[in-house]
Formats: structure tokens, C-alpha cells, sequence
């Protein structure tokens, strides 16, 4: 099986230690990823620009201060994304 080139991750987790190791980990298989440091900042950005057509996942934080994982799921899922978009959650 041939690995998806064109595929982007995005990493939202309150900590930026747990960001930058999962971004750096992506990067070093050559796995092109973009991170945030909240549910509110990711939201901000599929607001400004729709997520590629190019396949594409979420690593989610369960737990951080404002807006939750669980409720960036849930939002993300009245917007119609997670069929686009698998979610995988994170927590400590």
C-alpha cells in the first residue's frame, strides 16, 4: 500500500509540548500537518478557508480550557465535516 503524499493532519491540543511532538513525529514520516493550540482557533480557521478536498484527519484534545474536544467534535459534525474529516481523540 502506498502512503497518501497529499494527506494533511491537524493537531489541535492545549499543549504545546504534546503539539510540537506530534507535529514533529508527522513531519519526520514526511506527513504534512498543521497545528492548534485551541478548539476555538481551529474553528477559526475552517472558517476562513474550507478544509481541502485532499484527504485529511484530526487529532482532538478531549480536554481543554474553553471549548472542549467533545464540543469541536460536536460542532464540527452539525457542519457536516466528520465524514470528511475522521477524528481521532487524544487525552492524558
Amino acid at each position: 500500500m502506498e502512503p497518501v503524499s497529499n494527506a494533511t493532519v491537524y493537531i489541535v491540543d492545549d499543549d504545546a509540548g504534546v503539539r510540537e511532538a506530534l507535529a514533529w513525529l508527522l513531519r519526520s514520516r514526511r506527513v504534512p500537518c498543521d497545528s492548534f493550540d485551541s478548539a476555538e482557533a481551529f474553528e477559526a480557521m475552517l472558517d476562513e478557508r474550507p478544509l481541502p478536498r485532499q484527504p485529511c484527519c484530526l487529532l482532538l484534545d478531549v480536554r481543554m480550557p474553553g471549548m472542549s474536544g467533545l464540543a469541536l467534535f460536536d460542532r464540527l459534525a452539525e457542519r457536516g465535516l466528520i465524514a470528511a474529516m475522521p477524528v481521532i481523540f487524544l487525552t492524558g
